[in-house]
């Protein structure tokens, strides 16, 4: 039996209590693919706002709150190649995913996700920046963050983990 099958039998089905977090990585390669993990909308470790898209959040707000979070995104991707040439090591952005905590009715996801694009596509370029996206309308992100942004880079063949 390998040690991971003898971890799963004698892990507790009980999640023990809340606030005792996993380590998440900020991002991940595999091959030279990198996924960065879902980044709120925090600046010098404080939320830029809070709460709902269209209720206690403008929608000037929460595009602020979208470009904050690609650029975080940007950052945890710039970290994580910093032995292989930093974010010159991004051949392109696959996709990015941009999750808005909406009000009932506030249907103008995409226009908060445009200031992720538009932060993506200034920092890379026209050609690497550009990217597939899907916008979505939540009820409720973690810490209270009205936006959240993860993305999937291609990385170039020389900077591919191996």
């Amino acid at each position: 039996m390998h040690d991971a099958d003898q971890r799963l039998a004698a892990a507790s089905p009980d999640p023990g209590p809340a606030g005792e977090r996993p380590p998440v990585a900020p991002a991940r390669r595999s091959g030279a693919v990198l996924i960065a993990s879902g980044q709120v909308a925090v600046r010098d470790g404080r939320l830029l706002a809070e709460g709902r898209v269209g209720d206690e959040v403008t929608l000037d707000t929460a595009r602020a709150c979208a470009r904050q979070c690609a650029r975080n995104v940007l950052t945890a991707v710039r970290d994580e190649l910093s032995g292989a040439g930093g974010l010159g090591a991004v051949e392109h952005v696959e996709a990015v995913s941009v999750w808005v905590a909406s009000a009932p009715g506030f249907t103008d996801q995409h226009l908060v996700a445009d200031a992720a694009t538009a932060l993506f596509t200034e920092v890379l370029g026209d050609g690497a920046g550009r990217h597939a996206r899907v916008a979505l309308g939540v009820a409720a992100l973690p810490t209270g963050s009205p936006v959240e942004v993860g993305a999937t880079f291609r990385l170039r063949p020389e900077a591919a983990a191996p």
